[in-house]
């Protein structure tokens, strides 16, 4: 099946900061003496700070150590995706952002100044690069491309040691380092003329399914948090065979809602506009719809729409088709659509 045409145990050694009798155990690098030098640097009084939903719970020594240089916390109580989705604290009187668990995306300005940590994870199953190794090695590969997230990206000299360890080579793409955002899987793609297979460094399956639906060649996941080597071939499987079948469901629309995602780093209202022209001039009524958060709850008013499309995060269709009751496609998608019509 072709790909989209866009896209065990673990021993954590947890990291305890103590300030003011409020113990915040964490098992990721918050890299917190960093971020306060960098905020009071930049003469902030006042911070906004955002981070996934997973890291938030790791904040309260962080917002401690900002008080005591002179500096008021204020957390951010929206989800963050990425570095994609940075927040604008002006309104709310912030000088300045901290954003954690991302590194900075793209090359638009940051509505503030923004620190960012990537929140390094600390802790795993030490012998996950020699696991990955001895896998690829079973399966007969000899060129193992190696990709990763923000928070693993640390762990890639590993796994090539590991990997010439058993006769392997692990090749890692030099311009991104070998990192992979959730839309941006260059890393990947990049390498994978040159490899057999290509093993992604991370925990769940959001980036990896997103390397895997790029790529032809198989993919696997080296889970630091499991302990594990698993593999992508089913997950890839549904996913293409459920995407592919929503765009066949959408090329028999009627009328399309074409929604322009208005988070800075993600709208693209040029792309939006042509793809409604598009549609247009294929006897298709179409409607523009503008707003920063894309959900069915968002959408389901819009009762006159048979299909949308999304135009700013490629993930927002892909990851919560299960949420949609209409065909709910990304602008990559939209475009197999038009050339059915």
């Amino acid at each position: 099946m072709q790909p989209l045409p866009c896209l065990g145990e673990g021993n954590y050694f947890r990291s305890a900061e103590v300030s003011l009798g409020v113990v915040c155990l964490a098992p990721y690098d918050l890299e917190v003496e960093r971020a306060v030098r960098e905020v009071v640097a930049l003469g902030a009084k006042k911070v906004m700070i955002q981070a996934p939903d997973g890291l938030k719970q790791y904040l309260g020594g962080l917002c401690e150590s900002l008080e005591a240089a002179g500096v008021s916390p204020l957390l951010s109580t929206e989800p963050c995706y990425g570095g994609c989705d940075v927040a604008d604290g002006a309104p709310v009187g912030a000088d300045a952002i901290i954003h954690i668990g991302h590194f900075k995306f793209g090359g638009r300005p940051d509505p503030l100044p923004t620190v960012y940590i990537t929140a390094r994870h600390l802790g795993g199953d030490r012998d996950l690069p020699a696991k990955a190794a001895r896998a690829m090695k079973a399966r007969g590969f000899r060129m193992v491309g190696i990709v990763s997230n923000a928070q693993h990206i640390h762990l890639i000299g590993e796994f090539r040691e590991a990997l010439a360890a058993e006769g392997l080579e692990g090749v890692v793409d030099g311009e991104t380092g070998g990192l992979v955002l959730g839309c941006r899987v260059g890393a990947a793609t990049a390498v994978e003329g040159a490899v057999d297979a290509l093993v992604f460094i991370g925990g769940g399956d959001f980036h990896a399914l997103g390397v895997a639906l790029a790529c032809e060649k198989e993919v696997f996941i080296a889970d630091p948090y499991r302990g594990e080597i698993r593999e992508t071939v089913q997950m890839k499987r549904r996913a293409l065979a459920k995407r592919w079948w929503l765009i066949a469901e959408a090329a028999k629309a009627k009328t399309f809602g074409v929604v322009i995602v208005t988070k800075p780093r993600q709208m693209d209202l040029a792309t939006a506009e042509r793809l409604s022209s598009d549609l247009r001039r294929r006897g298709k009524v179409c409607f523009l719809l503008a707003g920063s958060d894309v959900s069915w709850d968002r959408l389901v008013g819009f009762a006159f729409i048979d299909a949308f499309i999304v135009v700013g995060c490629p993930r927002i269709a892909t990851d919560n088709q299960e949420c949609f009751s209409k065909p709910v496609l990304n602008a990559g998608e939209a475009l197999e659509v038009i050339k059915r019509l």
